[in-house]
């Protein structure tokens, strides 16, 4: 119990020294473009259905805030709820899970990391909107696409709206080089398959990449980068087929680091849905570290 009351007493110092005053003033009366306004024009401009039961919408926050600026994301951390008051951003659209969960709450109602994380929102004066499942429906597929920008590989993909894409022939190694860096991961990115093998055709599949999904097209590729895939059926899968002797390869580079650049496509169409306040993309990052 000791360690959880240090921990709300971090976060809440945390809290108490970011609250107030750096950043833009909202515009006030009739101007004001609030929270609910900008969610307002998502929904329209998006479409479809947006169930109550479902992920998208509020997850912490007055709807009715004038917004001073949008801060798009892949997971609304500390880190990235710090950097977004730090800026002067109040309304931040995340991706993921905001509270540890589905249900947006770590089931524990007086958990101190959860309280406290709500305290900063709220004493900083912060809105969090999740949008998800409308999102990841456009047809524009922003979330491949993304992560093939960030990658430098846009102009190799093979069909319009697909995952696969054929870049300039080099070695496992050396792709798994160039995603290291690109992405600027540390310790989250984990590789099975032949080193030394050629790669030309590669499979880029953001987020959760399911047995069913790897099952029905890994043989399609050289290379699958995914964000993260259950151990035992995929990654195992993956090293058989190389034991048996094929030269495919699976890349995982973490769940949300995988999703970060799709929220900053997010964030360019921001722009253009909302230009009276500034969009930007904060990523949540790798989180991991790596032993030397």
């Amino acid at each position: 119990m000791k360690k959880k009351d240090v921990s709300r007493r971090q976060f809440a110092l945390l809290a108490g020294t970011m609250a107030a005053g750096a950043g833009r003033i909202p515009l006030q009366g009739a101007d004001a473009l609030t929270a609910q306004e900008v969610a307002h024009r998502m929904q329209t401009s998006l479409g479809g259905e947006w169930p109550a039961s479902g992920p998208d919408g509020f997850k912490a926050g007055d709807p009715n805030t004038p917004v001073t600026g949008i801060a798009t994301t892949a997971m609304a951390t500390m880190g990235v709820l710090k950097q977004a008051a730090m800026a002067g951003t109040n309304l931040v659209i995340t991706y993921e899970p905001t509270f540890f969960g589905r249900q947006e709450n770590p089931g524990v109602a007086d958990d101190p990391v959860y309280k406290a994380k709500k305290q900063f929102i709220e004493k900083n004066g912060l809105v969090v909107f999740r949008l998800r499942d409308r999102w990841q429906a456009r047809k524009e597929n922003d979330m491949t696409t993304g992560l093939a920008e960030q990658l430098g590989w846009s102009k190799y993909r093979v069909r319009p709206g697909d995952s696969i894409y054929e870049i300039p022939a080099t070695t496992a190694e050396d792709a798994v080089a160039l995603i290291r860096k690109k992405l600027s991961l540390r310790g989250g990115l984990r590789a099975v398959g032949d080193r030394k093998a050629r790669v030309r055709r590669v499979m880029l599949h953001p987020g959760t990449m399911t047995s069913a999904v790897m099952w029905q097209r890994y043989s399609e590729t050289d290379l699958t980068i995914t964000g993260e895939v259950r151990e035992w059926e995929n990654t195992h899968y993956a090293a058989d087929i190389f034991t048996a002797g094929e030269g495919r390869g699976l890349v995982t580079i973490g769940r949300v680091v995988s999703e970060d650049p799709g929220m900053r496509m997010c964030a360019e169409w921001l722009k253009t849905l909302a230009p009276e306040v500034p969009s930007r993309w904060i990523p949540a990052g790798d989180l991991y570290w790596r032993a030397v």
